[in-house]
């Protein structure tokens, strides 16, 4: 272990966060790099997590595992799932988003975990039968964004001798034996069988995803440099993608986002995803979402969406700030390229800035859907429930920026200025010709019934 963290140059001086389950793979890691500590100038944090999937022994883990950081003279922080765990991709979610805070509290280089050899090997099967392509077959790596794998030097055999030259017996966790999971099949049937042909082919495939990886560094730099160029800000441009690179680029941001290689499947799908710009669309892989607004393609992740303010009611004389947006009604809103609209005396009382609704229509004529009227002007959808919508109990009034203020003899100011990232320029080109539209088409005269 000591050569392979030099070879692949694992660990910088300073704290490491050791993710520790208690079982062999993960007391062995906390064993081994409590012994290697001095020398590579590390100092240990160990963090375990309770997924709530067995109740009874999630305690004594947990009691397990302290009595290990205790024995190595290691603080420890324990993390407990919100509600039990019910898949794989859940549980995977919640350790990590856990790991990777502990990380950020203490200034961690590097968040160690119990990978072995033999992981590796179920890995690359796994990823070969999915059809997951060159990337999948380099399997885990010892070191990308953050997660150390020292232990892919050795395996799950030399664990159980590392714990048990050390007189301890690990915990066992009995989800490791039951077939409905994939990998457990691969683990007591495949790889069995597999080394009746080669008693070591758990080190052969092992290797094959090492030759895999330096394959494929050199494509790896081409391709992660243009989705550098691709990116803007949270957001991947489609069109600055070459075709026959787009495939293999964004899988390298799915894979860089939620730590997930996808299988032939689910590119092939993310790549139909990315072939128009026409409208948004959501399509959801394992480790998260993925969003396309027109040409622009998010990777959301398993994060929760944004929440909206609250509906809040607009009164005379009071600056309201609402998701960002400035209202003000009696005076003006001092920033530049602010809406403004005359209120008739009428509604004084009995407007709200709220967002949208399902079923929401423009009031008077034509009644345009609110649903029509965003997708026309391009709005992305990740903007659309913080969109201000002014209303009264029974109808929407004006929506700033997609229609034009009401037209009335009179009346108080109403301002609304866009929070300041929208820059000077609120709405484009685009957003004006549809607003003009709306307004256009309601003094258009009809011609015959109405639909």
């Amino acid at each position: 272990m000591r050569d392979y963290i030099r070879a692949h140059r694992i660990f910088t001086p300073g704290p490491v966060v050791v993710a520790v389950s208690g079982g062999a793979d993960s007391t062995a890691l906390l064993l081994i790099l409590a012994e290697l500590a001095d020398e590579l100038g590390i100092v240990i944090h160990v963090a375990h997590f309770d997924h709530r999937t067995r109740p009874k022994q999630s305690a004594e883990d947990a009691d397990f595992v302290a009595k290990l950081a205790n024995r190595i003279g290691a603080p420890i922080r324990v993390g407990r799932a919100d509600k039990p765990t019910r898949t794989e991709d859940a549980a995977r979610t919640a350790r990590y988003e856990f790991l990777r805070r502990a990380a950020s509290q203490i200034g961690a280089s590097a968040i160690a975990t119990g990978h072995t050899r033999d992981d590796q090997a179920e890995t690359v099967l796994l990823h070969l039968t999915r059809g997951s392509g060159l990337v999948g077959l380099a399997a885990m790596r010892p070191l990308r964004d953050g997660i150390a794998r020292p232990l892919l030097a050795i395996g799950r055999e030399d664990t159980l001798a590392v714990c048990r030259a050390a007189r301890i017996r690990p915990r066992t966790d009995p989800t490791n034996r039951s077939l409905k999971f994939a990998r457990n099949r691969v683990r007591h049937e495949v790889l069995p069988q597999l080394a009746k042909i080669n008693p070591r082919a758990t080190e052969a495939i092992a290797r094959f995803a090492e030759a895999a990886a330096e394959l494929q560094t050199e494509e790896d730099i081409d391709i992660a440099n243009a989705l550098d160029r691709a990116r803007e800000d949270d957001a991947i441009v489609i069109a600055a993608l070459e075709p026959g690179a787009r495939g293999r680029a964004l899988a390298l941001a799915w894979r860089d986002a939620t730590g997930r290689v996808l299988g032939a499947r689910h590119r092939k799908a993310l790549e139909e995803l990315s072939a128009t710009d026409d409208g948004s669309r959501s399509l959801d892989l394992p480790g998260g979402r993925v969003t396309r607004e027109y040409g622009l393609l998010r990777i959301v992740g398993d994060r929760p969406v944004e929440k909206s303010d609250p509906a809040t009611p607009i009164e005379f004389g009071r600056e309201i700030i609402w998701n960002g947006w400035r209202l003000v009604l009696g005076g003006l809103a001092h920033a530049n390229g602010a809406e403004e609209a005359e209120i008739p005396k009428k509604l004084l009382r009995n407007l709200v800035v709220r967002e949208r609704r399902r079923g929401d229509r423009m009031a008077g004529r034509p009644r345009k859907k609110l649903q029509d009227l965003f997708t026309d002007a391009k709005i992305p959808a990740s903007q659309r429930s913080r969109w201000p919508v002014i209303a009264s109990e029974d109808s929407v009034w004006w929506v700033p920026g997609l229609t034009e203020p009401p037209k009335t003899a009179g009346g108080t100011r109403l301002a609304v200025a866009a929070p300041a990232h929208f820059g000077n320029e609120l709405w484009t080109t685009r957003v004006r010709q549809v607003a003009s539209k709306v307004d256009s088409v309601g003094t258009r005269p009809r011609k015959g019934p109405p639909n």
